[in-house]
């Protein structure tokens, strides 16, 4: 099996026509015998036009993907109608998804010959955030990282904070992502497994500079803070109790490529894409050789 890919698409009026023109270069090209992406296709009020555009580029193969952060995003007035992403998946990505014949991560596997793609949007739990941190010497709190997502004295914030559904606190969020990854990794017995997810369950798959490597004295770039937001810790907690099935890890979300590279030293590689607004990136998987192959951008 020859398994395509892509990550953090962002598909917008603006930069869809480049982006879906690379993804067709690389599926002629490669002729994959299936296509994953792992979140941050669009927004949800565009999630119909986004899977009719993507099964376009593909019409015949199987095609799955795992929603990521901005695939929830709605405007303030249709925002206050949602509690919850569920609510948003089946409104809008469900429909979409059975449509076109696109298997959604977030609710069921893809099985395919000799592997099993499992994956979900993942969230993030706080586990990167850096210890200690402060700006001018005021200490960030956990209030300011779950209530308003803005560092003291910065007018810069976490914009999910303004598009995600309203609901429950993203410690719940993030524990419900890990539990529906158990959920569907259980559900396989006899098949090795890719994950797929947006947000990365592992330091090494971040991409960006280690805490102790980003703190600078007195006043830390706002980047620093925003670190908190690009994972999910306690979802690689439960990967690593699963490595045996687990041969290859997928993610993006941050925008800064890493990997591919083996996992606390076991034979499970993981890869963030690393693709960007208008950047598209790409990896190729081949069962046989249990290798990823970086793609032209």
């Amino acid at each position: 099996m020859r398994i395509l890919f892509t990550a953090d698409l962002h598909l917008s009026p603006k930069t869809q026509d480049h982006t879906l023109t690379k993804i067709r270069e690389w599926l002629t090209g490669c002729r994959p015998d299936a296509l994953v992406v792992a979140g941050d296709l669009s927004t949800a009020q565009n999630a119909e036009a986004t899977l009719r555009n993507l099964r376009a580029c593909y019409p015949n193969g199987p095609m799955a993907v795992c929603l990521g952060n901005h695939d929830f995003w709605l405007e303030n007035a249709m925002r206050r109608e949602f509690d919850s992403l569920p609510d948003v998946i089946d409104r809008f990505w469900l429909p979409a998804a059975k449509a076109f014949d696109v298997t959604l991560l977030d609710n069921e596997n893809l099985p395919l010959p000799g592997i099993t793609i499992v994956g979900g949007y993942g969230h993030y739990d706080l586990g990167f955030a850096v210890p200690g941190l402060a700006y001018d010497g005021v200490a960030v709190t956990e209030e300011d990282y779950v209530r308003t997502g803005r560092a003291p004295g910065h007018a810069l914030y976490w914009r999910d904070f303004s598009y995600l559904p309203n609901g429950r606190d993203l410690h719940q969020v993030a524990a419900d992502q890990v539990a529906g990854i158990r959920r569907r990794l259980a559900e396989v017995s006899n098949s090795q497994v890719i994950v797929a997810l947006h947000t990365p369950p592992f330091e090494a798959l971040l991409g960006v500079p280690s805490g102790t490597q980003t703190l600078q004295t007195g006043n830390p770039h706002i980047r620093v803070f925003f670190r908190a937001y690009l994972g999910n810790r306690t979802m690689g907690d439960l990967l690593r109790t699963a490595f045996d099935k687990v041969v290859a890890v997928v993610c993006g979300h941050t925008h800064r490529p890493a990997g591919p590279l083996h996992l606390d030293g076991t034979e499970t590689l993981g890869i963030n894409i690393g693709a960007d607004y208008a950047v598209p990136k790409a990896a190729l998987y081949r069962t046989d050789l249990k290798e990823f192959e970086r793609l032209a951008d």
